[in-house]
């Protein structure tokens, strides 16, 4: 097996365990409750190994990851994550994964220099939640949430 196939397994098993999603840590004694769980936390390790991957292939585009209003909301809230001095200026072109990883890594509290190490599964997580929230409050305040009972 190739080492970056091995690394990017090793990274799918630290999302979903105690550096990432803590899936080992669910009280569900259910066998279908868990496998639903399963299921749900795989979704989330697969969107935040594509971030990570967006993060070293700045050619992606960020469809990959985002759907087309998700990268609305996206262009809404970066301005608000720029930092006053060029250092803190998002480096990448817009609409790739990079671009939107960036994004994702400062609204996980990563600071946004380069001199910085990279964002890592923990602050990438944070970033995702944060986004959905914002993503949830910015359909609901553009009137496009549609709630069916």
């Amino acid at each position: 097996m190739v080492y970056k196939e091995k690394q990017r397994i090793e990274q799918l098993f630290a999302t979903l365990k105690k550096a990432g999603l803590n899936l080992e840590a669910t009280q569900l004694e259910s066998i279908a409750a868990i496998q639903r769980l399963t299921v749900l936390a795989l979704s989330i390790a697969v969107r935040i190994l594509q971030l990570i991957q967006g993060r070293e292939n700045p050619d992606l585009p960020a469809t990959v990851a985002f759907s087309d209003e998700q990268l609305q909301c996206l262009f809404a809230i970066a301005p608000t994550l720029d930092g006053k001095t060029q250092l803190q200026q998002n480096p990448y072109p817009p609409q790739t994964l990079a671009w939107a990883t960036w994004i994702i890594a400062r609204l996980g509290g990563w600071s946004g220099y380069k001199s910085q190490k990279p964002p890592g599964i923990t602050t990438l997580i944070r970033g995702l939640y944060q986004f959905e929230s914002t993503f949830f409050g910015w359909k609901l305040a553009l009137g496009l949430l549609v709630c069916t009972p």
